[in-house]
């Protein structure tokens, strides 16, 4: 009998992002297996940890770290988005409602780019 493959998810966006709706209606359809990948940031991180973990998927949890600090000073979260994506991911989820507006959403469109370089697949939620 082979084993089911784990869908990666990694979700990333604002951190002043309150609509858990969106976040819900783009985690329920996910196999009840996924893994979902995200950081440590209030908004769309800690709201995607919180309804993760009430649809019963496994959160991963991950943390700027020091060496992330001394590789990107005063923008660790890089480092922290790269290391996100070299754990595996299948698919990345951006909430972020600046998306696409100039000067906006820095972490975000970093996020999405490198995504898209590993050829990951991307759905960027605005709402």
């Amino acid at each position: 009998m082979s084993e089911r493959p784990v869908l990666r998810v990694l979700v990333t966006g604002s951190t002043t992002w309150d609509n858990p709706d969106t976040i819900r209606r783009a985690l329920s359809p996910l196999p009840p297996h996924s893994v979902i990948v995200t950081g440590d940031t209030p908004g769309a991180d800690a709201c995607a940890m919180a309804v993760a973990t009430g649809l019963g998927l496994t959160v991963q949890r991950m943390q700027k770290n020091r060496a992330d600090q001394r590789a990107f000073p005063g923008e660790a979260w890089r480092g922290l988005n790269q290391r996100m994506l070299d754990t595996g991911i299948d698919l990345v989820l951006a909430f972020h409602a600046d998306y696409g507006k100039p000067g906006c959403a820095r972490g975000t469109v970093h996020m999405v780019e490198l995504a898209q370089r590993r050829s990951a697949e991307v759905r960027i939620f605005r709402e």
